[in-house]
This record gives C-alpha cells, structure tokens and sequence, in this order.
C-alpha cells in the first residue's frame, strides 16, 4: 500500500481539511472526495509530490487542473480533463 493524503479547501472555511489514506493506487481518492460539495478544490499528494489538483464540477464530475514540477500552478489552472466518474 502506498501513502497519500488530500488538502481539501471549499471556500467556506479559512483552513483546508487534510485526509490521510492508504491505497493502491491514486485513484482512490476519488471515493474519499465523493461526498464533498461541489466547487471543492482538492490536491492530491503522494509524500510530497502533487500528483493533482482537482476540482469537483458537479455530481461525479471532476475537472482537471494543470499542475507542474509537484507544485500547484495557481497562476495556470484552465482545465486539463473533465470526467465523470
């Protein structure tokens, strides 16, 4: 199993949730960020490598944004992919 954690930020509060979780894989963060509101923003990391920064666009659908070199491009975040999933 390999370690990651999420940094959630919903705009409602002043300081982002952290969720620590292990996995086979990146993906399940998908079912640990399913029940959040939409227009959360989430941060993927494995250590401290970004693996992505993610926006939730509406029920299962997640929107992309780029990130470069393990940190979050603020200054360029023009969608990437949109899934459903």
């Amino acid at each position: 199993m390999r370690a990651f954690h999420l940094i959630l930020s919903d705009g409602h509060s002043s300081m982002p949730r952290r969720v620590d979780f292990e996995a086979e894989g990146p993906d399940h963060a998908f079912q640990i960020a399913r029940n959040e509101t939409d227009g959360v923003e989430v941060e993927l990391w494995e250590g401290a490598t970004l693996l992505a920064h993610l926006t939730k666009a509406g029920e299962s659908l997640w929107k992309l944004d780029r990130c470069r070199g393990g940190k979050a491009a603020v200054a360029d975040r023009r969608p990437v992919l949109t899934a459903e999933l």
